[in-house]
């Protein structure tokens, strides 16, 4: 782009003279071409839930099928035909704490849940029930034909926050150690702290503390697995802050965002991460839900602001095909794919009303199993809402272009969008040194491509709102020289 500046996404911590830096934005995260506006939340058509959501996840079945479940402080919830299945265990409701998270995994055709205070739950289709003799935990994880389980209670060795445990192999209701089944547990102690996330990686499994990571593997009889640190100084606060992209690990750490494949892990934030440790509260840090939106290439991280209390109320987004960020606040209690357009007998009637009417295609074609996974989010009222609708009102702050020499003359800054917005305004700032105090400029409207502006200082910032749709490329000032002084 001659004479312009293609935006590099949200980077508050980068030098504000970088061209194309984005020093703040609302509501816009990254795209492969640049950045666009957020999606708005859409009603998927469901009831809410009696309660708050304390977790859910999208499960896939061996068939292709999926299941999406929801849990509360007391029960669990199936999605299906539009309205939320009860699949609670038949011997009473949950005893989620305080604070809990439900968290889920799946095992072939066997949905696995639990929840850190009740025993391990699972179901094959409809009811879960308890997995007698299976301890309880706070993670669960399915790797190499073994249920895994981090931060463990059982009646024999009690409760140990750095303890495993793996089920017996292809099997997840043997919870006896024993070298003919392979069920084995152990603890992990190189490093202080409770193990606060566990995630399958390849045939691998990686754990990990607030401050260290531990990379597991597959040994056989009669050490069954065994884990060796791969850092004593990152972690991650909760399962949630890590995410998996099928060949490594996104994830937030104590001190940066990285990515981990299994070598080392690598630092994927440092243009955002002091920003955003100021801006989290720390006293929530293990407060994290996330959501992969592997269509885009995006990643939403959802935490809990310096403005809350508690709730969650704000969203840093990652595409780590173009390495950039963005920002897309909202309030939620739960982030789940939501599936849409799955075919189920319950849903047959809406598809056709007899036999004869039914698609001519052969009964094992992917039309009967194919699905869009829409990212979602379970909103502060309890009721899912899918992340497709039209954008609202997003913003950016640009960095601040000029001379520490020469004065110049704003004339106009013309905007470069794969797609323009439905209006826009912009407001500018100016400053006479790079760490000066801001003087107001003027206020705009776009038109013909560009905001008019004429501002004359040595440095110019710009602060544009667009309203709708929108994905943006980058912007030229038109800058003339006007004296030096």
């Amino acid at each position: 782009m001659a004479n312009g500046q293609s935006f590099i996404g949200f980077a508050p911590d980068l030098d504000p003279t970088t061209p194309g830096v984005i020093l703040d934005c609302a509501a816009l995260i990254p795209s492969i071409r640049g950045m666009r506006a957020a999606a708005s939340p859409v009603s998927a058509g469901m009831p809410a839930l009696s309660s708050a959501a304390l977790g859910g996840s999208t499960l896939v079945k061996l068939d292709n099928t999926k299941r999406l479940i929801v849990g509360t402080a007391t029960k669990l919830y199936e999605e299906g035909a539009g309205s939320w299945n009860d699949v609670t265990r038949a011997s009473g409701a949950y005893t989620t704490p305080a604070g809990g998270t439900w968290r889920f995994s799946q095992f072939g055709n066997v949905t696995v849940a639990t929840n850190n205070a009740d025993v391990l739950q699972s179901s094959q289709t409809g009811v879960f029930a308890d997995i007698a003799g299976a301890p309880k935990a706070a993670i669960v994880e399915v790797v190499a034909g073994f249920v895994f389980l981090f931060n463990t209670s059982d009646p024999t060795y009690g409760v140990r926050p750095d303890g495993w445990w793996n089920s017996g192999i292809y099997d997840q209701t043997i919870w006896t150690p024993s070298q003919a089944t392979q069920c084995a547990n152990g603890r992990i102690i190189d490093t202080p702290g409770d193990i606060r996330a566990g995630r399958a990686l390849g045939p691998d499994i990686v754990a990990y503390k607030e401050t260290s990571m531990y990379y597991g593997t597959y040994q056989g009889p009669p050490i069954i697995w065994a884990f060796n640190v791969i850092s004593n100084q990152i972690g991650a606060p909760c399962q949630e802050a890590v995410v998996s992209i099928g060949t490594a690990h996104l994830f937030l750490g104590n001190d940066n965002f990285y990515i981990f494949d299994g070598t080392r892990p690598q630092p994927i934030g440092d243009q955002v991460k002091n920003w955003f440790f100021r801006n989290q509260n720390p006293q929530f840090k293990q407060v994290v839900r996330s959501v992969h939106d592997r269509a885009n290439s995006l990643v939403y991280w959802y935490y809990v602001s310096n403005q809350s209390t508690g709730a969650i109320d704000s969203a840093i987004v990652y595409n780590y095909k173009t390495n950039r960020w963005g920002k897309a606040d909202r309030a939620i209690e739960c982030a789940v794919d939501f599936i849409n357009g799955q075919i189920t007998w319950t849903g047959l009637g809406t598809l056709a009303n007899h036999w004869s009417d039914m698609p001519q295609v052969p009964w094992d074609s992917p039309f009967w199993t194919s699905v869009a996974l829409q990212p979602s989010i379970i909103d502060t009222t309890h009721t899912i809402q899918t992340l497709t609708g039209s954008a609202t009102q997003s913003s950016l702050t640009t960095g601040d272009f000029g001379d520490d020499e020469m004065y110049s003359l704003l004339q106009y800054v013309r905007l470069r969008a794969a797609q323009d917005p439905a209006s826009a305004s912009m407001s500018t700032q100016h400053r006479d040194t790079l760490g000066g105090t801001f003087t107001p400029g003027v206020s705009t409207t776009y038109a013909d491509g560009k905001f008019d502006v004429d501002v004359s200082d040595r440095y110019h910032r710009a602060l544009m709102t667009f309203q709708g749709d929108c994905e943006l490329i980058g912007f030229t000032p038109k800058l003339i020289p006007d004296g030096e002084a």
